[in-house]
């Protein structure tokens, strides 16, 4: 429990998406663990079945107290202890090395980094204010086959600045599996989360996720209604495809991959990571998905609470 969410499922989904074999295991008596910024991640094992196990990297996710709850563990630590006995790659990032690796002596003689606090970030065209009332209420529609590092990370930014978000799972079930196969639950259902409004609604990338959301009517409509009231909507790498499908890009400039870009008919700017385009905004993959969830922060709070988020997540941001 409060384990850095963004940490551990950039971690699973980069090295998944390179091959390696991933296990998540949760410290805490049941699989589901509740994260720093109250995403709710399924692990794939308990720590006891890896006891005996033999890994070839040990990785230590930060956030707090998550971090405090990993050092408590003590299988956890006869694990991490044997790795480093037995020259195996260990290593943890955030508040890890401070609270989890220092109290088992597994720092000495090493060097250990610590917090310290080419394309346009940003474009925006046809300016438009994001005035809402309250608190912005976000909508994140997922599905199987979803890209779970976008969602976790835009999620977690969101939350860090105050916004309402909620996860709504277009699945039978509020347990969905991404496209690295990291289990992620779902605040509500999408029929749940359609009985209000939103500020904003974006959609995650992931093709087979995209092609999930885009076969629920409940989405279509609520998607409809969005652009018809003019509140905010936008989306990622492939879920661009649904929106153009729905006739939410017409006359709309965007920022695409050029796999993506192919397939639209709008015009995209090919060297931003974020477009805002009035009352849509749209990315062009992961990589990008920290300046797109602090261009909405910004859209909605000004440049203070986005530029705070930013020095909170040891993100360079830019100074005006």
């Amino acid at each position: 429990m409060g384990t850095e969410e963004m940490e551990a499922a950039i971690l699973a989904g980069v090295l998944r998406q390179a091959g390696a074999d991933v296990t998540l295991a949760s410290v805490e008596d049941g699989l589901e663990v509740e994260a720093s910024c109250g995403t709710r991640i399924v692990a794939d094992t308990h720590i006891a079945s890896c006891a005996d196990q033999v890994f070839d990297l040990v990785a230590l996710p930060g956030g707090m107290p998550g971090s405090v709850r990993l050092r408590d563990s003590d299988i956890l630590q006869r694990i991490t202890v044997r790795q480093a006995d037995e020259k195996r790659l260990y290593g943890a990032i955030c508040a890890a090395p401070a609270v989890v690796l220092m109290p088992w002596g597994l720092h000495k003689r090493k060097k250990m980094t610590q917090i310290d606090c080419d394309l346009e970030r940003t474009t925006e065209v046809n300016e438009l204010e994001w005035s809402v009332d309250g608190n912005p209420r976000v909508l994140i529609p997922i599905a199987n086959g979803s890209e779970e590092m976008g969602i976790i990370i835009l999620v977690d930014i969101l939350r860090r600045a105050k916004i309402n978000v909620v996860l709504a799972s277009v699945e039978k079930s509020p347990n969905i599996v991404g496209s690295q196969r990291m289990k992620i639950v779902a605040d509500k259902s999408i029929m749940s989360a359609s009985d209000s409004k939103y500020d904003l609604i974006i959609l995650p990338g992931g093709p087979a996720g995209a092609e999930r959301l885009h076969r629920s009517r409940i989405l279509k409509k609520l998607l409809k209604e969005q652009k018809q009231a003019g509140r905010m909507y936008g989306g990622v790498c492939s879920s661009l495809k649904i929106l153009q499908q729905q006739g939410l890009l017409e006359d709309k400039i965007v920022a695409a991959l050029p796999t993506v870009a192919n397939e639209l008919k709008c015009q995209v700017i090919d060297q931003s990571k974020v477009v805002i385009d009035g009352n849509l905004i749209t990315g062009r993959g992961i990589g990008t998905a920290v300046d797109f969830a602090l261009a909405i922060i910004r859209k909605f709070f000004g440049y203070g609470r986005a530029k705070g988020v930013a020095n909170g997540i040891v993100f360079e941001y830019p100074k005006s």
